[in-house]
């Protein structure tokens, strides 16, 4: 009787390792490592940009509270001549309140954009803050990911780096006829090898004829199934 069970584990091995070193290549875990390191470095980009809006902001509201305090320095010197005494000419006095007037309305103007700037900043620094919680718990969630994917990448391996050996064990068992027969179908087929369920060929999904599962379960010789031409395997 022949039993093609030992050709059938071969076939299963090599499906087998075909599927593991496409995953190997392209696992869908590296498809996600990459679009969460993408994300991460456009929310790096993002961060720095409103990093550098902040710290140009910050520069701004230092030269405008420079600029309030000389104009109220000048605002306190003219006050107290004015004020004082000091001055006694008509046409001077007259002069240094339009100063005085226009100096104040500086100080005014330059302290309502200093809040406008200091709500700004405060506006920034909330995006700021937010971004970096957001940015820290992906890159977490990457290290995690990328942990993952290296342990499984090293589980595939091991197992890829098993699968001759186990083959060959098999190999060794297996009549040499039927191993070059099956070399020589390899040629049309990916898997040569169909197996048989329900009166089903597995490989076209198309019925057998009874006569060739009579044949099929007897054992005595190879069946090959009428439609895609590949040899039969009914499990006992």
């Amino acid at each position: 009787m022949l039993d093609l069970k030992p050709l059938w584990e071969i076939q299963l091995l090599d499906s087998q390792r075909k599927a593991l070193e496409i995953k190997l290549k392209e696992g869908q875990i590296s498809k996600d490592l990459k679009a969460l390191r993408s994300e991460i470095e456009q929310g790096r980009a993002d961060f720095d940009k409103l990093k550098e809006k902040y710290n140009s902001l910050k520069k701004e509201l230092k030269k405008k509270e420079m600029d309030a305090a000389a104009a109220t320095e000048q605002v306190d010197h003219l006050g107290q001549k004015l004020y004082s005494g000091t001055i006694t000419n008509i046409k001077e006095i007259n002069t240094s309140k339009i100063k005085l007037d226009s100096l104040k309305s500086v100080v005014n103007k330059t302290e309502d954009e200093i809040l406008n700037i200091m709500e700004h900043l405060d506006s920034l620094r909330a995006q700021l803050e937010k971004k970096s919680v957001e940015l820290n718990k992906k890159a977490d969630e990457f290290r995690k990911m990328h942990g993952t994917y290296l342990a499984n990448q090293q589980k595939i391996k091991s197992v890829l780096a098993q699968l001759p050996l186990s083959r060959q064990k098999i190999l060794d068992k297996l009549d040499i006829n039927l191993w070059n027969k099956y070399q020589e179908m390899k040629k049309r087929f990916n898997d040569p090898l169909a197996k048989v369920e329900k009166g089903i060929c597995l490989g076209c999904r198309m019925g057998v004829p009874f006569n060739d599962l009579r044949l099929l379960k007897h054992g005595a010789d190879l069946v090959y199934c009428s439609n895609c031409g590949r040899l039969l395997f009914w499990e006992r």
